[in-house]
C-alpha cells in the first residue's frame, strides 16, 4: 500500500529566492537584501531570502493526491521574504530558474528567482534566518569576484544569481521606468540621475538625461517656489505603461 507523499519517480525540491535592490541616498549606493543563514546547509553564511514552496494537499486512502492547493512560486518569494527579514514590496519580477546539478547539497532543488524594488526600511532576521542586512551592492560583487576558482562568497549559487540580477536590472531601467521606485515620496531630476549613474557606472548629460526621463510619462511635476523642480511618480501611469506592450528606450548615450 502506497504511503502519503510516495512517489513512483523521484521529484525535486522547488524553492522560491528574491533579490531585493534599495537605493540608500545617504551614502548614494545601490544596496542589496541579504540573511545569515542559522541553519545548515551554510549555517552563518550570508544568502538570499527565500525557502521551499508551501504544498498543500489531501490524499486518499492508497496515498493519492485528490486535491491540492499549493501557493504560487511569487506568492513563496514575498512570504519567504517577509518571514525571513520583514520586508515586504509592490514590486517583483521573475528573474529566471536556477537548478545546476549540486547547487544545493540536500539534493536535487530548483529554485525560481526574483528581483525586487524597495527602500531601504529597517530589517531583522526572522524565522531560519539569524540576521537580514542591506550591503552596498558592488561592494558584494567585488567579493564575489575576489573568491578563488571552486569557492563562493555566498551560499548555495547565490553568486551568480546576484550578478544576474544587477545585470538584469541595468538592462531593464533603460526600457522600463523601473529605477524610479527605488526614490523617495518625491524627488528632484538631480536624485534620479545619480541612481541611474551609479547602476550603470557612467555620467550622463544633464539635459539630455532629463529629456529621455520625461518621455515616460510616468512623472507628476509638484509645484515649487525654489530653484528645485520636485516630482512624484504617477502610479496609475506606471502600472498602464508596465501592463503594455510599450517599452521605453531610455539609451543614455
Amino acid at each position: 500500500m502506497k504511503s502519503n507523499y510516495t512517489y513512483r519517480y523521484p521529484r525535486p525540491s522547488l524553492t522560491a529566492d528574491t533579490v531585493a535592490f534599495a537605493y540608500d541616498q545617504k551614502d548614494g549606493m545601490l544596496k542589496v537584501l541579504l540573511v545569515e543563514r542559522g541553519n545548515e546547509p551554510f549555517r552563518g553564511k550570508m544568502a538570499l531570502p527565500g525557502g521551499f514552496l508551501e504544498i498543500k494537499a489531501k490524499v486518499d486512502a492508497d496515498g493519492f493526491v485528490t486535491e491540492e492547493k499549493n501557493e504560487t512560486l511569487e506568492a513563496c518569494a514575498r512570504r519567504e521574504l517577509k518571514e525571513e527579514t520583514g520586508l515586504e514590496v509592490n514590486f517583483m519580477k521573475e528573474l529566471g530558474t536556477f537548478s545546476t546539478p549540486g547547487r544545493d547539497p540536500r539534493g536535487c532543488t530548483i529554485s525560481s528567482v526574483f528581483y525586487a524594488i524597495s527602500r531601504p526600511v529597517n530589517v531583522q532576521g526572522g524565522d531560519d534566518a539569524a540576521a537580514a542586512h542591506w550591503f552596498p551592492v558592488r561592494e558584494i560583487l567585488k567579493a564575489i569576484e575576489s573568491m578563488p576558482n571552486g569557492f563562493s562568497f555566498l551560499a548555495f549559487d547565490h553568486d551568480e544569481i546576484i550578478k544576474r540580477a544587477f545585470n538584469q536590472l541595468r538592462v531593464d531601467i533603460c526600457f522600463e521606468p523601473v529605477g524610479l521606485l527605488l526614490l523617495g515620496e518625491t524627488f528632484t531630476m538631480t536624485q534620479i540621475q545619480n541612481i541611474y549613474q551609479d547602476i550603470l557606472g557612467r555620467e550622463f548629460d544633464r539635459r539630455n538625461f532629463a529629456r529621455k526621463v520625461l518621455i515616460a510619462d510616468v512623472l507628476d511635476r509638484l509645484p515649487h517656489t525654489g530653484r528645485n523642480i520636485r516630482y512624484k511618480l504617477n502610479l496609475e501611469k506606471f502600472m498602464a505603461l508596465q501592463e503594455s506592450d510599450h517599452r521605453l528606450r531610455l539609451l543614455f548615450a
